[in-house]
């Protein structure tokens, strides 16, 4: 059996108690109730790496696992984070998000918030939201793509404009319309792409 003393150690760090603020307007009960939450918390996971000490033996490291746990559950959230970014810019209308709050949500500068999604997670909402029309192609963007025409090797084409008047905003993603064309377009204009695909 697994050492109570660091089970309930690492039961301690990973679930915190409340802490009652100066400023803080909780009721006696509230915190009471927060408490025996922590507490049964904390007992089932004691619970559940006393008896996974048991059954893979010596060789077992409660404190490692642990640490392995919180690190996919990281993993995770930063995968959901990603492609919550992305329904925020691609998915929303008629105005999307704009990077700034989104940025701010998510700890990040407006342009570490711009890069940290790209077509996989925008196809990905699709995917898991049913949102995505059938139609919609939508890479990560590539100016030595031989299959772009020439302007979309350097500029947004999707968003219209021309050599004089230019979409002001750098391409991120190619994109394919109904005739097989494949387009430059920049995080602003995604949403319209999409916009313009056939619906479910």
């Amino acid at each position: 059996m697994a050492s109570h003393e660091v089970l309930t150690d690492l039961a301690a760090i990973r679930y915190p108690m409340p802490v009652v603020t100066e400023h803080d307007e909780s009721t006696s009960e509230a915190f009471d109730a927060a408490a025996a939450g922590v507490e049964e918390a904390r007992a089932a996971f004691v619970e559940s790496l006393d008896a996974a000490w048991n059954a893979h033996g010596p060789g077992f490291d409660p404190l490692l696992t642990t640490i392995e746990d919180l690190v996919a559950i990281k993993k995770d959230a930063d995968t959901q984070i990603r492609l919550l970014l992305a329904y925020g810019r691609a998915y929303v209308a008629p105005r999307p998000y704009t990077l700034e709050s989104l940025g701010q949500a998510a700890d990040l500068s407006p342009s570490g918030a711009s890069r940290a999604f790209g077509a996989d997670e925008v196809v990905e909402v699709g995917d898991r939201t049913g949102l995505r029309p059938p139609a919609a192609t939508i890479e990560d963007y590539d100016r030595a793509d031989r299959r772009l025409g020439q302007a979309s090797r350097t500029r947004c084409t999707w968003g219209g404009g021309d050599r004089n008047n230019p979409c002001p905003h750098p391409p991120k993603y190619t994109v394919t319309d109904k005739s097989g064309t494949r387009w430059a377009c920049c995080d602003h204009d995604l949403p319209r792409y999409l916009a313009s695909r056939p619906r479910r």
